[in-house]
């Protein structure tokens, strides 16, 4: 699978993705923490969407700013046709990583980063909204750490302990995949980013959402066709089929159900 076919395709997994209020109860904490600072309410106001999706976050951000002008970046064809049905906006096909290639530098009053930062690394990240963040303007980032599912975690942890011929196959990826993350390992490292590139924090609210799963199909459908748990462009790039089957057959040594674990999200308003 090609990686805009990927992409095209994660267009139809928001449903999936949202199965327990993540993506729509942090959607909510940022809207609040973008009012609570009063932005957006002059005339030609500019606000620019990293990963834009289905523009359903835009949306829902033009009630509180009828007089801004949207930008939204998206590596998909189909998420960008989604948003324009959603919303009046300027549209990028591209990837959040090259968007000050598109945009003039210093030039946006508001820079969103919602959950992309499992697909571009934190550091370019931060970087291309240095670039594109005017003086005083805001930089809102929702984002996973390595912090979030820690019962999945052990669960992992205590497999690859036994030792086994697969556990040590499945230690190894596990280390290459730390090693190459792009999300940061904790808040720790998170906040150090923010202080790095020199955006002072003025609103954080860190989630912590239960989640409860019942089966091997239902682990597979949330972790692998709603992407919390592959963070890894490669492993999503396989077969699907190939992909799912394979996971599910691994996973039934790994996890005993009910699965139950949480969900750790950062929502952080920052001011450059």
């Amino acid at each position: 699978m090609s990686l805009k076919a990927m992409y095209n395709e994660i267009a139809n997994q928001y449903e999936t993705a949202d199965k327990f209020g993540s993506i729509s109860e942090s959607h909510s904490i940022a809207i609040d923490q973008i009012k609570h600072e009063n932005l957006g309410l002059r005339q030609g106001y500019k606000v620019l969407d990293f990963g834009v999706g289905n523009g359903a976050f835009l949306e829902k951000l033009r009630q509180l700013m009828p007089l801004a002008s949207f930008t939204g970046i998206d590596i998909s064809s189909e998420m960008l046709a989604r948003a324009q049905q959603a919303l009046p906006l300027t549209t990028i096909e591209a990837s959040a990583a090259q968007a000050s290639h598109f945009l003039p530098h210093h030039s946006q009053d508001l820079v969103l980063a919602h959950f992309i930062n499992a697909y571009v690394p934190i550091n370019t990240l931060f970087n291309e909204a240095d670039l594109l963040t005017r003086s005083n303007g805001h930089f809102s980032l929702i984002t996973t750490t390595y912090e979030s599912f820690p019962v999945a975690q052990q669960h992992l942890a205590n497999f690859i302990a036994t030792g086994s011929l697969i556990s040590r196959v499945v230690g190894h990826y596990y280390k290459t995949a730390v090693k190459n993350t792009t999300v940061a390992s904790g808040l720790d490292e998170l906040l150090n980013v923010f202080e790095q590139h020199q955006f002072k924090i003025v609103q954080h609210q860190r989630l912590r959402i239960p989640i409860t799963l019942y089966n091997i199909d239902e682990l597979a459908l949330f972790g692998i066709e709603g992407t919390w748990f592959l963070n890894s462009i490669s492993i999503r790039m396989l077969p699907k089929k190939f992909l799912i089957e394979r996971l599910k057959r691994l996973f039934s040594k790994i996890f005993t159900f009910p699965y139950r674990d949480t969900h750790i999200i950062d929502v952080i308003l920052a001011k450059k």
